[in-house]
């Protein structure tokens, strides 16, 4: 398979164990999906790579929270995209992320496919087929298939 055709490698940074699964598997029908619960083990288990990977990063976890965590990963993944998702953004946290650098900022809850846009935002896709879009695709696919 070509880097054209590589599915874009996103490391998913959560420890909502249900919201972890529930990501991971929307995100991989598009994209290659790696997943850890804390920050110590993505530091531990991931190694280092000048490959543009997407990073979406929980705040508020156990141990480092998404921010700190950021700071570690940039020097081990300096081209990495980093977007932090948390149900607790308020004028302060807003003003932190963005001082960290963060690429993009997604308050939860949000719909799937605003996590999809926001991907293909950071990582310039203008034109890239949507999740939902190739959901359907798929479906269809499997319908003709039975039939």
């Amino acid at each position: 398979m070509s880097a054209e055709t590589s599915p874009q490698p996103i490391v998913i940074v959560e420890d909502n164990v249900e919201a972890n699964n529930l990501l991971r598997d929307w995100l991989k029908l598009k994209f290659q999906v790696t997943c850890f619960l804390d920050a110590e083990s993505t530091l531990r288990i991931l190694p280092p790579s000048a490959e543009r990977i997407v990073f979406l990063i929980d705040y508020n976890m156990p141990g480092d929270n998404g921010i700190v965590l950021k700071g570690k990963l940039v020097p081990l993944f300096p081209n990495a995209k980093y977007i932090l998702i948390s149900g607790l953004f308020d004028e302060k946290l807003t003003e932190n992320a963005k001082a960290a650098g963060f690429d993009a900022l997604v308050p939860k809850p949000f719909a799937m496919p605003t996590i999809t846009l926001k991907i293909d935002e950071v990582l310039g896709n203008k034109t890239k087929e949507s999740l939902v879009d190739l959901v359907k695709r798929q479906a269809e696919g499997v319908g003709a298939q039975v039939q």
